[in-house]
């Protein structure tokens, strides 16, 4: 999104409006929008038939020479023309078809013409919807030499010509003939109609063409064409030339810069010249300012008014030669932006030097330097007046820690600091003294000193010196020292008895020494007290000062003290005596003098030292004073002068000073002001012209000849309250519902209160035309802290006016601005806006107002005018969930003036109705089916998105068929079921019989749900008899028929019987036999050595031949059948049995068994209701083996030879079959128990029997558990793939079969490869089409599924003469889904034809073809046709899925993309569908591979196993080749090892948060979440270093900013090399790609300074225009990315000079464009780069709305410019936020279009592409975070 100008275009003034916008509640009425769109003619005719209105003519034209035949339809809708011959389109390279009229015209072209092979009848054909017509045209041809007389002859034919512009062209020919020929013209093939040129081209008599005025559409190549009833000859083609002066567009006066201040205007001009002359527009990024229909030639002025921001405007010129831009920037005067980080260059003990880059391309008046000591109550201090980047802050504090900031300063005024910096000054010697110095005597000549360490020690104290003397008048350097480390105490000895001493210490630094103590001083005699301490004075009058000490160490007891003292300047000595205490006031003293104190102790052994000398002034004599407030702006001051004329001198009189302080701080905030003197015996003055409810600080002194002292201490008084100045500030009035409206508001700005704020006042009252009608009601709020209101009991669908005031003890303050608001209707939603046109001083009369109003980004459609008196309107009917734009201007008679413009988003509401269930409602015993009526538009409120049904029992009496069983059931919660919304009816199951249930259902929308319909109340049926209940047929395939049932609840016990019909036949076996299985099940095996079944847990109950085969049979029954006894059943075992026949064969014993059954639990003595889940039986029987025997059967007829064995083979069949213990109806386990059905080969002469080994290779290779799939694979691919290769090889390759039918010769050409051929039993057969012969044959193969007979149909890719075959397989088969393994080209040759309509329909054979819907993805596309057949009414939808990422060589690199498709493809395919019908090129390879893998995936869901070689050996039995190489097997291998260790991750977006909250849970028996584990299952896979090819160069290690991250070398970028230097063509980049698009993005790290070069030669080469940056320069201190874009001026870097255009900042990015122009050759192209600034430097966004955002205009830039490259996407190394970026960009996209969110295979994917993509567990759970956030708010991208 580009910024705004902030104003608007204005050609005239006039009056200043206010907008106000108010919203009402919401009615889904017709929309009145509708009413004002564009009306669409709805008279466009009735529907019609085509109908020619050119009809082609026979023609005989001559051989070698050109024929065209012209024809025209018309119809409604416009019918579609084209040309058949033989009943197909034409399709030559001769002959051609050019059409026009939009394709409702069309010229059949043949040149050169071909005897006989073009003789023939050509039908034109004109088809619509309403019908087809067609006509036709017959070409015959004559040799040259065999011309009739009188043929046509061109005498003269046009020549090349070239005229200029505007003049007349003549193109001449004459031609002869009997009879004269007429002569016609054809222009570029086709014909010239002079009529429709209004005169300008016209036919002169010789024939000859004349085209005046001519015009650049007049040149192409023209033919003369004459024409008789001989024949049609044309003349050679020739040329004309319209030549046109052309000048491209050029600027003769360019746009100029423009600065102006804020709200400012300008006008700009712009003016270009060309021939032709070039039209000139203004653009402000992508917007256009210049109307298109108002698009001027030559000049165009831009004149902006209000402009608020600066911007980049581009002047574009534009004409058929070319189109230029200018831009013209205009600098809107801002506050400047922060200046760089500040770098310290240098630190002192004081001071600190630092150094800054300005931050600001426009120049800076100042700047500014703030800094503090860092502590928690330190204030900032300022230095200004900065004219330099560079600047020594001094006076600070040594050893000190500081914060610094920069801010700069313009003619605006002051900018936001910039980024603080931290630094700590030097150490310097001490500015303090140790504190409180004492000093003991503690023996006859030795003294204690102890002390505290300095308040200022400027850095680490490194001891202290101790200086003692006894002459303390001598020079220092000549006392005595100690010095002390690390202590603060320390011994003197050897010190002279009964001397004072004086001690000084002072403390050092490793810079130097501080500064001396005070002395202390110290007698050197036992006994005698020491110094006494902390002398210091207390209360002070005017008369007396107080004394205080802390009595002095000594170990004998103070018996006295002696203070001395006197006046400083005059008066004599005077000695006090005391008694021991700690304080002591000296009385009798004169007012305001100095006085000096000094004090000793006195022991019984003597006086000690005296203190050091204490001076102290008494205080000025004074009576009282007193302060009073007089009002709110003057203090009153009154006191009484001294009681005695003061010593000091004559009083001359007093003296006011006062000053305004801050309450917070005490401290001053106003300048002291000094009154006049006041004289002596006045002793009172007011003060006045003070500031309102402010505190002061009042002295008097009294100046005298010595000096003036104060009369007494400082007073404080607070001037008196006013009302408040000022009304509350953002006031805001919402309705809440339809009687109440919520007002809030921001308190009085501090200074303007005036005083306390006790409360607030709401005046509101009804309104009609803006103005109030009523008195005002008013409702008061005692809390002055409160900023919001609930005003009630008001009446609905009402306007009223609110006005807000504060109050104070004094009164109520300004009133707000009223506010009119409407409060909601009730009942009736709507939608509705109302303004109001605010009475503002207009300096001319106001005429009226115009309001416009419309959707955002749409043009405002609706306006409507007001008179002068309307202050009011209320908009209905808008659109619910849509934001409106509202613009309003008022008129005067110069015209319209300001317009004044504000957005509102209209809310959306839940429906406001119910769907009605219908009646009746279909019950059963265990189920109720109900349908439903959409809701009336009304009542949908917005798109109806899902409906909730809800279910419950009632809570009534069951219906009962005792009388008196009427108990009450108990109540449960219902139980809900989400339908989507294209359901209309629903059954519910699993209910009980006989009982009343509860059923409602409520519909939702994006707002939320609506209100559920009344509860209506049916009941199930009960049953009536013992029979079971829903028999039904649910599979018929060619061997078996799988039916349901389910058992009535009864007391009666039952058995397992299953009857069913034998159909007699004439075909030969020799005995059938009935085996049983038991206990088998899957689960029952610990161990994958365990490989074989038990065989004594399966026996044979029971052998029949044919002639006694009975019709049904019961087990358990312990009877002998055939030998074998069928025992008892065991109560409670697992049973599951099957009927082996064995078969008359010439080629040794062989068998064919049914399915197994599925397993099935005998019965307890006592049986129980049989589970209706378990009552799923394969109905086994004759019907089974009678299919079987027919193959081998026939076989035996056509070679006559039978051969029978005796019942001891029977006994041996157990003893050499290994029954795997396997799901029984796995054809893969079916064909290891029946070991091998050969086929028939006529190419031989014998029958090939069986594979001797098959057998063994199959049992030795059983189904591996996935638990142990990654080992296995493992040991397959040690050394160098061997074992993989051996197994590979050892799969029999099964081309014992025959494939008679592909080898006829009438089929061979539907064969597109020789070799690849259908087997005969397995081949698709189609529905034969009577008298051709062949026309049943395709080549196709059935291949069966996991647990599916016939699951696929492989097949080669078609042919052109097979398209026709093909669509009627998946007509007759009714697939429903079409998965394409190949492109159409590949390596340059054909890999399949095209067989579906590009657009539109197309008909092959008798099957219609529409394709309704493409959706290309990056690597797969999704096609839907719409199927319709010949003669039938019914119409078929049909998916066609092409895999476009399969490589031309070898198979992928990863399996995900693979298995991401074979997802889709699953998920599309419907459960009741046919086959899916899969096909490569030879429908073998590719083909075999996604039929594995898909089948493998199902037994992984069912089995937890894989059976690789068993399904490949299966398919290969049903058509050759199947896994065409031995990659394509290692490939099948990988991608089911990806499969079971990623699993499935993707959910239905409505889920997702569902499933995240099951991630966030810790995973049972791990210690971490699931979100953990996801994540961690990513790293599983390495890349290997082979994979880093041209990285790892030594000449390139340099240009990878993180050595571990480079790209792999299939997917990096390539540059283009540079010739002799190596490694040019590398940068640190990779392809990734997109949701649509392959190699959608680039993903690279942030360029170095080495690399920046080769950054925008990658972006230039691979026509990259969107760049999206994710990283600031710097992080944590060190460099991300290196900036490598010009600031301010353009940069060259290589070839490529950059320009900077425009820069815009946004909330969270900034957008800055550049101008690239390739110095080589001139050509220009803009580069957008969004730099994304909100990321923090360490961790993820907390809310991922800011960055889906982005996200979204980073897309939307991209869709508006339509530039065909990748977007590059960097942030530092090009894999975390980068990946994130890219993950969520796909994510996002297949959340709009598919409802499924899957990031887990997003990341995978993308970190197949480049490594460690979403490289964090935080990046990783932020894609799952902004994913959910996204949900919701489907409309980001929209356009």
């Amino acid at each position: 999104m580009l910024p705004e100008t902030g104003g608007v275009l204005a050609q005239s003034r006039g009056p200043k409006l206010g907008l106000c916008l108010s919203l009402g509640p919401l009615n889904l009425l017709l929309p009145l929008i509708l009413l004002l769109s564009p009306l669409k003619d709805v008279c466009e005719g009735a529907p019609a038939s085509p109908k020619f209105t050119k009809i082609p003519t026979d023609q005989i034209g001559v051989s070698g020479g050109v024929a065209s035949f012209v024809c025209q339809a018309s119809g409604n809708p416009k019918p579609v023309v084209y040309w058949n011959k033989k009943g197909k389109k034409v399709n030559s390279q001769r002959i051609e078809t050019i059409e026009f009229d939009e394709g409702a015209g069309a010229v059949l072209r043949i040149q050169p013409l071909r005897a006989p092979r073009d003789e023939n009848v050509y039908e034109c054909v004109a088809r619509n919807n309403e019908g087809e017509v067609s006509v036709t045209a017959k070409l015959s041809i004559i040799r040259e030499d065999l011309l009739p007389f009188g043929f046509p002859s061109i005498d003269m034919g046009p020549q090349l010509k070239v005229v200029e512009r505007t003049r007349t062209a003549t193109m001449l020919c004459a031609a002869s003939g009997i009879p004269d020929p007429e002569i016609s013209w054809f222009k570029d093939f086709l014909p010239v109609e002079p009529g429709t040129s209004l005169g300008r081209i016209k036919q002169l008599r010789s024939g000859a063409l004349q085209i005046d005025n001519s015009e650049e559409t007049d040149q192409g190549k023209y033919e003369c064409v004459a024409t008789n009833s001989q024949g049609v000859r044309y003349s050679s083609p020739a040329n004309l030339y319209v030549r046109v002066r052309r000048v491209p567009p050029r600027f003769s006066i360019l746009p100029s810069n423009q600065e102006i201040m804020p709200g400012g205007s300008v006008n700009i001009t712009c003016v270009a010249v060309g021939s032709p002359m070039p039209y000139v527009k203004w653009m402000l990024g992508s917007e256009d300012l210049t109307p298109e229909d108002e698009m001027p030639i030559g000049r165009n002025v831009l004149e902006l008014n209000s402009v608020r921001e600066s911007a980049n405007y581009t002047c574009v010129a534009m004409s058929s030669l070319g189109v230029i831009e200018a831009i013209a920037q205009v600098l809107v005067k801002t506050l400047p932006k922060p200046p760089g980080t500040p770098i310290v260059t240098e630190t002192t003990a004081t001071s600190v030097t630092i150094t800054w880059d300005s931050g600001n391309p426009d120049a800076v008046s100042y700047y500014i330097i703030q800094y503090r000591a860092k502590g928690p109550d330190s204030k900032y201090e300022t230095v200004d007046s900065i004219t330099t980047t560079r600047y020594s802050i001094g006076g600070l504090y040594p050893n000190t820690e500081y914060e610094i900031r920069v801010s700069a300063f313009n003619t605006i005024g002051q900018g936001p600091p910039s980024t603080r910096v931290e630094a700590r000054t030097g150490e310097q010697a001490p500015a303090s003294p140790p504190r409180n110095v004492q000093a003991h005597i503690i023996s006859e000549n030795t003294v204690m000193v102890r002390w505290e360490e300095p308040e200022e020690p400027n850095g680490q104290v490194k001891g202290y010196r101790v200086y003692y003397t006894m002459d303390p008048s001598r020079p220092m350097n000549e006392w005595q020292i100690h010095n002390v480390q690390d202590s603060l105490i320390t011994t003197i000895q050897n010190l002279v008895t009964s001397e004072t001493y004086t001690i000084q210490v002072l403390a050092f630094t490793s810079v130097g020494d501080g500064p001396f103590s005070d002395p202390v001083h110290v007698k050197v005699l036992r006994g005698v007290p020491g110094q006494p301490g902390k002398f210091k004075v207390g209360k002070v009058t005017d008369t007396s000062i107080e004394l205080s000490w802390e009595p002095a160490y000594t170990k004998e007891r103070i018996v006295n003290y002696e203070l001395l003292y006197k006046p400083v300047r005059f008066g004599s000595l005077v000695r006090l005596t005391f008694g021991p205490k700690t304080s002591y006031t000296v009385e009798g003293l004169k007012a305001n003098t100095e006085y000096s104190f000094s004090l000793a102790a006195i022991s019984n052994k003597g006086i000690g030292a005296f203190t050091n000398e204490l001076v102290q002034r008494t205080s000025q004599a004074s009576r009282s004073q007193n302060l009073l407030s007089a009002g709110s702006t003057s203090l009153r001051v009154s006191w009484e002068p001294p009681r005695v004329v003061s010593q000091n001198g004559e009083e001359a009189g007093y003296e006011l000073k006062y000053q305004r302080v801050s309450e917070a701080e005490g401290g001053g905030q106003g300048l002291e002001v000094k009154g006049l003197l006041i004289t002596i015996e006045q002793g009172r003055a007011l003060i006045e012209g003070l500031e309102k409810w402010s505190l002061y600080n009042v002295t008097i002194t009294a100046p005298s000849a010595e000096g003036g002292g104060a009369i007494g201490s400082a007073l404080l008084c607070r001037t008196d309250e006013d009302v408040p100045g000022a009304a509350p500030r953002q006031v805001d009035v919402q309705p809440l519902n339809s009687s109440a409206l919520r007002v809030t508001w921001r308190s009085v700005l501090p200074r303007l209160r005036q005083g306390q704020i006790r409360g607030y006042q709401v005046h509101f009252s009804r309104a009609e035309s803006g103005e109030s009608r009523t008195l005002p009601r008013i409702k008061d709020l005692l809390l002055d802290e409160s900023q919001e209101m609930i005003l009630g009991d008001l009446k609905a669908d009402t306007l009223y006016s609110i006005t807000l005031a504060a109050y104070t003890t004094k009164g109520d303050g300004a009133h707000s601005k009223a506010k009119l608001v409407q409060t909601r209707g009730i009942g009736k939603h709507k939608s509705s806006i109302q303004f109001s046109a605010l009475d503002i001083e207009a300096p001319v009369e106001i005429q009226g107002y115009r309001l416009q109003f419309g959707l955002k980004n749409s043009s405002l459609n609706v306006g409507l005018n007001f008179t002068n008196r309307e202050k009011n309107f209320t908009v209905r009917n808008l659109f619910s969930g849509s934001t409106y734009v509202f613009v309003l201007s008022a008129k005067s008679r110069a015209g319209y003036g300001d317009v004044v413009q504000q957005e509102i988003t209209i809310p959306l509401f839940p429906p406001s109705g119910y769907p009605k269930i219908s009646d009746p409602i279909n019950a059963t015993c265990c189920s109720l089916q109900l349908s439903w009526h959409h809701l009336s538009p009304e009542q949908q409120n917005d798109a109806i998105t899902e409906y909730t049904l809800a279910y419950k029992e009632a809570s009534g009496p069951k219906p009962s068929s005792d009388p008196g069983s009427s108990l009450p059931a108990p109540t449960a919660p219902p139980w809900l079921v989400s339908l989507p919304v294209s359901e209309r009816s629903y059954t519910i199951h699993g209910l009980n019989h006989s009982t009343a249930y509860e059923v409602l259902i409520r519909a939702h929308n994006k707002a939320g749900p609506g209100p559920f319909s009344p509860p209506l109340v049916h009941f199930t049926l009960a049953f009536e008899t013992d029979v079971p209940r829903n028999f039904s047929v649910n599979l018929a395939t060619k061997t078996s028929v799988l039916l349901s049932w389910e058992f009535p609840e009864t007391s009666n016990p039952y058995s397992f019987t299953v009857r069913y019909p034998f159909f007699c036949c004439m075909f030969s076996s020799s005995h059938y036999v009935i085996v049983l299985l038991k206990d088998i099940s899957q689960r029952q095996r610990n161990s994958r050595q365990q490989k074989q079944v038990d065989l004594r847990r399966a026996y044979i109950t029971a052998r029949f031949t044919p002639a006694t085969l009975p019709a049904f049979f019961t087990l358990g029954d312990q009877l002998d059948y055939g030998g074998f006894e069928n025992r008892a059943l065991e109560p409670g075992q697992e049973y599951i049995f099957f009927i082996l026949t064995e078969l008359n064969s010439t080629t040794g014993r062989m068998y064919v068994a049914s399915p197994y059954t599925d397993p099935v639990i005998a019965p307890d003595s006592d049986p129980q209701p049989f589970d209706a889940g378990d009552g799923l039986i394969w109905v086994v029987g004759p019907v089974l083996a009678v299919v079987f025997i027919i193959c081998i059967v026939i076989a035996i007829l056509l070679y006559k030879n039978k051969r029978k064995d005796s019942e001891p083979g029977t006994k041996s069949l157990l003893s050499n079959a290994e029954m795997m213990a396997h799901h029984p109806t796995d054809p893969v386990e079916m064909r290891r128990i029946n070991f091998q059905t050969p086929g028939i080969k006529l190419q031989s002469h014998h029958l090939r029997t069986p594979t001797s080994h098959m057998p063994s290779r199959m049992m030795s290779h059983p189904p591996i558990p996935i638990s142990e799939l990654a080992e296995h694979i493992e040991l397959l691919k040690a050394n160098d793939n061997l074992r993989l290769s051996q197994e590979y090889e050892s799969i029999d390759p099964s081309q014992q079969f025959t494939w008679e039918h592909s080898n006829l010769e009438v089929n061979k050409p539907k064969n597109r490869y020789a070799n690849v051929i259908a087997y005969d039993h397995t081949r698709v057969i189609l529905a034969p089409i009577e008298g051709i012969l062949g026309s049943d044959y395709i080549n196709a193969n059935y291949i069966d599924g996991y647990r599916k007979q016939n699951a696929y149909i492989a097949t080669q890719g078609p042919l052109a003469e097979t398209f026709g075959d093909f669509w009627r397989m998946v007509w007759e088969q009714r697939a429903a889904s079409v998965v394409m393994m190949t492109r159409l080209e590949e390596k340059s040759r054909i890999k399949c034809d095209q067989y579906w309509p590009s657009r539109g329909t197309d008909t092959y054979g008798m099957i219609q073809v529409t394709l309704l819907d493409t959706m290309e993805l990056a690597t797969f596309c999704v096609r839907t046709f719409s199927l319709h057949k010949s003669g039938s009414s019914e119409r078929r939808e049909v998916r066609q899925f092409q895999f476009t990422a399969w490589p031309d060589h070898g198979v992928p690199e990863y399996p995900t993309p693979f298995l991401n498709f074979l997802r889709r493809v699953k998920a599309c395919n419907p459960p009741d569908a046919g086959p899916i019908i899969a096909h490569c090129s030879a429908g073998v390879g590719r083909t075999g591979c996604f039929i594995v893998i898909d089948a493998m995936l199902e037994r992984i869901r069912h089995e937890h196993t894989v059976d690789i070689y068993g399904h490949v050996t299966l398919m290969r039995s049903q058509r050759n080749y199947m896994v065409q190489t031995e990659d394509q097997y290692s490939f099948i291998h990988e991608a089911l090892l990806e499969a079971v260790a990623c699993g499935n991750t993707e959910v239905a977006a409505r889920s997702l948060y569902s499933y995240m909250q099951k991630l966030s849970k810790i995973e049972t028996g791990e210690h971490v979440t699931g979100m953990e584990l996801e994540f961690k299952r990513l790293a599983n896979t390495k890349a290997h270093t082979s994979r880093f090819v041209t990285a790892n160069l030594p000449c390139n290690k340099f240009k990878n900013r993180l050595v571990n991250i480079m790209p792999y070398e299939t997917t990096r970028v390539c540059l283009q090399p540079i010739r002799g230097l190596e490694g040019s063509d590398y940068i640190n980049s990779s392809y990734i790609d997109g949701y649509r698009q392959q190699r959608g993005y680039i993903a690279t790290q942030g360029p170095l300074a080495e690399t920046t070069e080769d950054f925008w030669r990658m972006l230039w080469e691979h026509n990259s225009t969107i760049v999206v940056m994710l990283t600031k320069l710097r992080e944590m201190g060190r460099e991300k990315c290196h900036q490598y874009w010009p600031a301010e001026r353009s940069a060259r870097y290589q070839y490529f000079v950059v320009d900077p255009m425009a820069e815009y900042n946004m909330p969270q990015y900034i957008l800055r464009e550049f101008k690239v122009t390739d110095a080589r050759d001139g050509q220009s192209r803009t580069v957008r780069q969004f730099q994304f600034t909100d990321w923090p430097e360490q961790g993820v966004p907390k809310s991922g709305e800011g960055f889906i955002d982005f996200i979204g205009q980073v897309h939307k830039t991209k869709e508006q410019f339509g530039q065909d490259g990748p977007i590059s996407v960097h942030c530092s190394a090009g894999v975390g936020r980068t990946g994130v970026f890219i993950t969520l960009s796909i994510v996002l996209e297949r959340m709009r279009y598919e409802g499924a969110v899957d990031i887990f295979q997003t990341v995978k994917m993308l970190r197949t592409q480049r490594p460690a993509m979403v490289q964090t567990e935080d990046e990783y759970q932020f894609c799952y975070q902004a994913a959910l956030e996204y949900l919701g708010s489907f409309d980001h991208y929209a356009t």
